[in-house]
């Protein structure tokens, strides 16, 4: 029988190679700021969203002032459209594209823009049918979520890959 000291090393040994090619655990990520203050509706979703996000995925830690960040995540804009994609024979919606825009930009307390304002877009095709009338809103929030989620991984790709300025910020 095999112990469990014995499991525990061997698993040990199996994931040394990794270490060394970049590879690291679903979910966690660096960010280059220490402190870092979310400009956005505490409430709002998205923001919500964010924050459940870096605190559980990084270090970094979120402060209630600007003046106490290293980097202030600003959100611009949140939007989202419908655009109707194709008809049926009596001239009905019979399919549409649903889009969300977050436009957002990270700058120190100084002013100084880490990131320009920058704008990321998802969108999904949803088909619509009058004998599913009741499940069309709930379908169309699954997206709408599922787009947020994928606008929000984008989002903390980009906060990983900036390069603080020389200052406050810095690791």
């Amino acid at each position: 029988m095999i112990s469990r000291r014995t499991l525990l090393g061997a698993a040990a040994l199996s994931l040394t190679p990794l270490a060394g090619c970049g590879f690291r655990m679903r979910g966690t990520f660096d960010t280059p700021f220490r402190t870092m203050y979310l400009q956005m509706g505490e409430n709002s979703r998205i923001g919500v969203m964010i924050a459940r996000l870096l605190k559980a995925g990084s270090s970094v830690e979120l402060v209630r002032s600007p003046n106490e960040a290293d980097a202030i995540l600003e959100l611009i804009s949140q939007n989202r459209s419908s655009d109707v994609l194709s008809i049926n024979d009596a001239g009905r919606a019979r399919e549409y594209e649903l889009t969300l825009s977050l436009t957002f930009r990270v700058s120190s307390p100084d002013g100084f823009d880490f990131m320009e304002a920058t704008r990321l877009t998802a969108s999904r095709d949803m088909t619509y049918s009058e004998s599913e009338f009741l499940s069309r809103e709930k379908e169309e929030d699954f997206l709408y979520r599922d787009m947020e989620q994928d606008i929000i991984v984008q989002l903390i790709r980009l906060i990983e890959a900036i390069r603080p300025h020389s200052g406050k910020g810095e690791k």
